[in-house]
């Protein structure tokens, strides 16, 4: 998997092409809800006024998310609803735990971690490895009930990981 620095951004992925603007809005939206990044407080309060100020950001790894998830077919709804229910099994979040100790990696699940990530650690989720997961949700399955059987096969799996300040490259 390539990963890019954050520092070596290269100007075409910066901007929200060929995500409409609307869409951009909803999917800034939905990561504020949920965002990708572990950050500081003020930072985060910088975020939170910036998009509902302006309605969208120009964050990087805001940007690559969304416009991998739109281009496997996502909305910013189906995307959201995805991570709060991975999020929903202690054992997907290093940090939240008891101990980090106690994190099980599972193959579905990427992490970034860093000495300045809060909490040790976080997740971020890969939109070709949930693309069966958009399937039968769409088909009429709950998603809770996907997200655990998908996560089921996969416990105990070695774990992408991603230094801090470097992001997968994803061809968008």
């Amino acid at each position: 998997m390539p990963l890019i620095r954050l520092t070596d951004v290269p100007p075409t992925l910066l901007t929200w092409d060929p995500v409409p603007l609307e869409l951009a809005r909803e999917w800034c939206t939905a990561l504020l809800a949920n965002m990708p990044l572990r950050m500081s407080p003020s930072f985060m309060n910088f975020m939170q006024a910036e998009v509902r100020g302006a309605g969208i950001t120009d964050t990087a790894e805001w940007i690559w998310l969304a416009k991998e998830f739109h281009a496997a077919g996502f909305t910013p709804k189906e995307w959201l609803q995805l991570t709060e229910d991975v999020l929903t099994d202690f054992r997907a979040t290093p940090g939240y735990s008891a101990s980090n100790d106690e994190y099980v990696p599972n193959g579905l699940i990427t992490l970034a971690v860093g000495t300045n990530v809060a909490n040790g650690g976080m997740i971020r989720l890969q939109a070709h490895h949930w693309i069966p997961w958009l399937q039968r949700t769409r088909a009429g399955e709950t998603s809770l009930s996907v997200v655990t059987e998908m996560l089921k096969a996969h416990w105990g799996e070695s774990a992408t990981v991603i230094p801090f300040g470097e992001f997968t490259l994803c061809s968008l």
